[in-house]
């Protein structure tokens, strides 16, 4: 894959962000209790920063894959240095947040199995698997809680 900056953008303009009934909610909730809500995503900044956007996350608390371009904008690799170019990067992205911003508990929210592997020694505290639009018997069977509606979550967060 070699994404010229013009294809992405192209792409963004006619593929619109879908975000999964119950996102919104629970990160203005989170936000509204004090709870700092991050993006760790396998996912390119391009296409990750504008959700974000959507979601009020701000930019510094997104961590995800840079595409880098050349001068006249033609696809020239990606951002070794960012935490999720590489395996086990979930993991060093949530180490690196208890490190700068003191997080004493992490729970990770997601729906693949590199999410899941942010629960190894020094990551996230609790991992919930998301099977609401793939079911992953092998993310379920490594969460911690594992839920298909979001709702559940928001409203264990309530009640909490």
């Amino acid at each position: 894959m070699s994404p010229s900056a013009q294809i992405v953008e192209e792409f963004l303009s006619s593929h619109p962000p879908r975000i999964s009934p119950g996102i919104p909610e629970i990160i203005a909730y989170c936000q509204s209790q004090g709870i700092q809500v991050f993006l760790v995503s396998g996912g390119f900044h391009q296409i990750i920063d504008p959700i974000a956007a959507m979601l009020g996350i701000p930019s510094n608390h997104v961590f995800a894959n840079r595409i880098l371009y050349n001068a006249a904008g033609s696809y020239a690799g990606f951002d070794p240095t960012c935490f999720t170019s590489r395996s086990g990067g979930k993991r060093e992205a949530v180490q690196h947040l208890r490190a700068t911003r003191g997080l004493q508990r992490v729970v990770m929210v997601g729906d693949g199995a590199t999410d899941a592997e942010a629960k190894a020694p020094g990551g996230a505290d609790v991992f919930v698997g998301y099977g609401g639009v793939v079911r992953r018997p092998a993310v379920e069977a490594r969460a911690d809680w594992y839920i298909t509606d979001l709702r559940d979550l928001l409203a264990a967060l309530q009640r909490a």
